[in-house]
C-alpha cells in the first residue's frame, strides 16, 4: 500500500465509491478550498450555509435535481447527500470523470481505471498528489447504464482517446493507470503519438501499491453474498443493489478478456514503472518503448515521484 495513501485514509478519509459521491466530493472541496472524504462533517471543515447554496446550486445544474437549501444541513456528508441523489449515476457514467481540478499549471493527469472499471479510488493519490494538480479518472462503461462492458484494449483505447482529446485538445498529455488501466494507458499512448501528440507521461503503476477498492478476489458466486460482503468492507454504499454486483462483475470479466487477448505494441516513448512490492516483475516493465525507467518509490510513495516527473 502506498503509506500517504493510507495515511490520508488512517486519518478519517474514505474515498468515494460511485460518479455521484466523486463529483460531490469534489463540488465539496471547490468551495470549501480542500479535499474532504465522504464522510466528514461539511459544516465541521469550515463550510457554511452559503457554501451550502453553492453545492446545491451545483446539483441543479448539473443534475437538474432542485435540493431544499437545508438539504446540506440535514445530510452534512458526502455519503449522506450522495444517497439522495444516487439515481442520478447514470448521468455521470460518462468514460471522463474529473477527480480533482487543479490550478491549471500544469497538464492534467489521465488515469485508466484497473480491473473493477472504478475511478474513485484514484481520489487518495490526487490528494496525496496535491491540490494543485488536476486529475481526471476513466471510468469503463456498463457500470452505471445498462450499455455492453467493452472487452476489447483497442476499443476501449480509442474511446478514452477521444474523451481526452475533447478535453485537453492539443496536449501534452500525461497518461497513467494501473491493473487493467496499464495496457489501456499504453494502448492510448501508442495511439497518440501515431496522431502526432506529444505524451510527456505514460506511468504504469503496479496495483499493490494502490489502494483500488473492490476486488474479485474470488469467484463472485451469490450476488447477495457478494453485495453483503463488501458492504461489509465499505467498499460500495450502503444503499448498493444486487443489480450494481452484477454489473460490477461483467465490467470485472470484460476487462479480464480485454487485458488477455491484448498484445503491447511498440511505444516510440518513454515509460516510467512503478513495481510493487510483491517480488514477481510486473509484465508492463518489459513492454516493447523507447525507454524505461524504473521506479522504486521511498516509502511507496508514488505521488511523490509522479509529482517530480510532471514537474
Amino acid at each position: 500500500m502506498n503509506p500517504i495513501v493510507d495515511d490520508v485514509l488512517d486519518s478519517g478519509y474514505r474515498y468515494p465509491r460511485d460518479p455521484v459521491e466523486l463529483w460531490l466530493a469534489r463540488q465539496w472541496q471547490e468551495v470549501i478550498g480542500f479535499a474532504v472524504g465522504i464522510r466528514e462533517n461539511f459544516f465541521e471543515l469550515g463550510g457554511n450555509s452559503l457554501d451550502a447554496a453553492r453545492v446545491v446550486n451545483a446539483v441543479f445544474e448539473e443534475l437538474g435535481v432542485q435540493l431544499p437549501l437545508n438539504v446540506v444541513t440535514e445530510h452534512p456528508t458526502v455519503e449522506g447527500l450522495a444517497a439522495l441523489l444516487r439515481d442520478h449515476n447514470g448521468r455521470l457514467s460518462g468514460p471522463l470523470v474529473e477527480v480533482q481540478r487543479g490550478d491549471g499549471t500544469a497538464p492534467p493527469l489521465f488515469l485508466v481505471h484497473p480491473t473493477n472499471g472504478q475511478v474513485g479510488a484514484y481520489a487518495g493519490l490526487a490528494q496525496a498528489l496535491g491540490e494543485d494538480f488536476t486529475v481526471f479518472g476513466l471510468q469503463a462503461a456498463g457500470l452505471y447504464s445498462d450499455v455492453d462492458p467493452v472487452a476489447s484494449v483497442p476499443a476501449m483505447a480509442h474511446t478514452y482517446v477521444e474523451a481526452v482529446r475533447a478535453a485537453w485538445p492539443t496536449g501534452p498529455y500525461l497518461l497513467g493507470g494501473c491493473a487493467t488501466g496499464a495496457p489501456i494507458a499504453h494502448e492510448m499512448a501508442v495511439r497518440l503519438t501515431e496522431g502526432g501528440a506529444e505524451v510527456r507521461l505514460l506511468a504504469l503503476v503496479d496495483d499493490g501499491l494502490l489502494d483500488l477498492g473492490p476486488r474479485l478476489d474470488q469467484p463472485p458466486g451469490d450476488l447477495v453474498e457478494v453485495l453483503d460482503r463488501w458492504k461489509e468492507l465499505d467498499l460500495v454504499p450502503s444503499d448498493a443493489t444486487t443489480e450494481s454486483v452484477r454489473r460490477s462483475v461483467r465490467v470485472w470479466q470484460a476487462n479480464e478478456d480485454a487485458v488477455r487477448d491484448w498484445e503491447p505494441r511498440p511505444y516510440p516513448g518513454p515509460v516510467d514503472v512503478f513495481p510493487g512490492p510483491s517480488p514477481d516483475r510486473p509484465a508492463f516493465a518489459d513492454w516493447p518503448s523507447a525507454v524505461t525507467r524504473e521506479h522504486t518509490p521511498p516509502d511507496g510513495d508514488v505521488a511523490g515521484v509522479l509529482r517530480g516527473l510532471i514537474g
